[in-house]
């Protein structure tokens, strides 16, 4: 408040006393004034400084928060970079992968062919020394008939009478000679059919029984694709069929032989067809169809019998794959089969669904079911199961196809000649099915006997004669010695696979010290 200049005192000159108290009142009031504007003074030069400390915090926050912000930027930067490598060294980690089974296809594939070759060049050395040996035994015949004929004509020139006593011995020996002496034909239980008319009585049958397990393949070709239109409408379905047919051939493709190496692959396919019982028990199928054998109407689930259909079927493609390279690996594959189609899990009102595999056997393999045809004729070659590389197209060269018969031989009767008298299971196709297998392609007709019967033969009896005379004692060592010595004789001119087969004893004397 301001204070007036002039005292209303200051012209009373009567009173002095009063003008004085009027300067000191005004002199106090500009002593306060001026503390004031000190204070004032002070109070602005205080805000300024802490207006200045706040804008100078304020700037050193939003320092820290853009400096945090392109912190976690980089971070985040660094986090992408990161996880493109790992992506990029996961791609690069299964090319790697990828590389390396092409490699190891390839080096089998590399291995396999020159095993074949190797097989094949053995073969032609063997034919080439039987040729040999044949055309040295036809000279030697023919000079011991020189000779024979020279020796008859000097003693028909010493005497008529003698001459015309050896023409007729001569005539009656050739008349001896020319009658035929067949080998009397073996039943399936082992003995002797007695007549050629008997053994030709069971043909129909074998035809019938042959007949019916094609029929069970169509049903199953229906079936197949009955699932796969079904898929098609279910893309979860699809999805999980899809996985579980390349689980089961992947573990098909990994079995191998040794003692405990197949733990992991059974255990993989039994679970897979597990899951298929147990996760999806509808729709089911009707089982009289795919039994050979008349029964009652029973059904099992859909999609376990079309994955059992896919194993057998992954099945037959490993025996011809890798079977027909190297034979001893049809063991572990028809033991895990068996096992496959004898499991509790696996049977239907304890009905075994193993026809599914014997129908795939008939379908790619017939003579092993005493099926016979000629091998110069389409139709003749489509009855021994000769292949073509597409439907229509031309038949495959006769070294694959008699590959394929050996990979298919080995595995049959590895699948056919199992001991089960120690499992608590039961033997889905006993070995009497392979005795009755022998003594089908042993009966074909002389005339009618092809190389395909001779490499099926040996391929059978190669690496399972042990276990057969095991399971059939005298009685196979009987008709083993006329499988290797008699039923060569058989075979067409000049056939190798004949003389591969007529060594096969000399092979079980060196290898399995199998005497005969």
């Amino acid at each position: 408040m301001a204070v007036a200049d002039v005292s209303p005192w200051k012209a009373a000159k009567d009173s002095p006393s009063r003008q004085l108290l009027w300067e000191l009142s005004r002199l106090a009031l500009a002593e306060q004034e001026e503390s004031l504007e000190r204070l004032d003074q002070a109070c602005r030069e205080r805000g300024a400084v802490l207006k200045s400390a706040l804008d100078e915090a304020a700037a050193r926050h939003d320092k820290v928060r853009k400096d945090a912000e392109a912190e976690g930027a980089r971070i985040e930067q660094e986090r992408q970079q990161a996880k493109a490598r790992r992506e990029a060294e996961h791609r690069q980690q299964e090319e790697r992968e990828r590389q390396a089974e092409a490699e190891r296809e390839r080096a089998a594939r590399q291995r396999a062919a020159a095993e074949r070759a190797e097989r094949a060049a053995t073969q032609e050395r063997e034919a080439e020394q039987a040729r040999v040996k044949a055309e040295k035994d036809r000279q030697d015949a023919q000079k011991a008939k020189a000779k024979r004929e020279e020796e008859e004509a000097a003693d028909r020139r010493k005497a008529e009478e003698e001459r015309k006593a050896k023409e007729a011995a001569v005539a009656a020996a050739a008349a001896q000679r020319s009658i035929p002496r067949t080998q009397p034909a073996l039943s399936t239980t082992g003995q002797p059919v007695a007549s050629t008319s008997q053994r030709t009585r069971l043909d129909p049958e074998r035809e019938k029984e042959h007949q019916r397990y094609l029929e069970i393949h169509k049903t199953l070709k229906e079936l197949r694709h009955s699932m796969d239109q079904q898929s098609k409408q279910n893309p979860t379905l699809k999805a999980k069929m899809g996985d579980m047919r390349r689980g089961l051939r992947k573990s098909v493709g990994q079995l191998r032989e040794g003692r405990g190496a197949n733990i992991k692959q059974n255990k993989a396919i039994w679970d897979t067809l597990g899951e298929a019982l147990t996760s999806f028990p509808e729709p089911k199928i009707s089982l009289a169809t795919l039994i050979a054998r008349p029964i009652q109407d029973v059904q099992a689930p859909a999609l376990f019998v079309y994955l059992l259909n896919h194993f057998a079927k992954a099945v037959i493609a490993q025996f011809i794959k890798e079977a027909a390279v190297s034979p001893t690996i049809a063991d572990p594959i028809g033991t895990a089969t068996v096992n496959v189609f004898a499991k509790d899990e696996h049977l239907v009102n304890g009905i075994s669904l193993i026809d599914i595999l014997i129908a795939k056997f008939h379908r790619v393999c017939p003579p092993l079911f005493g099926i016979y045809g000629s091998e110069s004729t389409d139709q003749g070659r489509e009855r021994l199961g000769w292949w073509r590389d597409q439907s229509g197209g031309p038949w495959v060269p006769t070294q694959m196809h008699q590959d394929r018969m050996t990979g298919l031989g080995a595995g049959y009767a590895a699948i056919s000649l199992r001991n089960f008298e120690n499992s608590r299971m039961t033997n889905p196709y006993p070995p009497y099915h392979y005795w009755r297998t022998l003594t089908g392609i042993l009966n074909v007709p002389a005339g009618q006997v092809t190389d395909t019967h001779l490499v099926l033969l040996r391929a059978l009896l190669a690496n399972s004669g042990p276990r057969f005379l095991m399971a059939y004692g005298e009685c196979a060592k009987q008709l083993m010695q006329f499988a290797v010595n008699e039923y060569p004789k058989r075979a067409p001119k000049d056939s190798v696979a004949a003389t591969l087969l007529s060594n096969l004893g000399n092979t079980w004397k060196k290898d399995k010290k199998l005497y005969l």
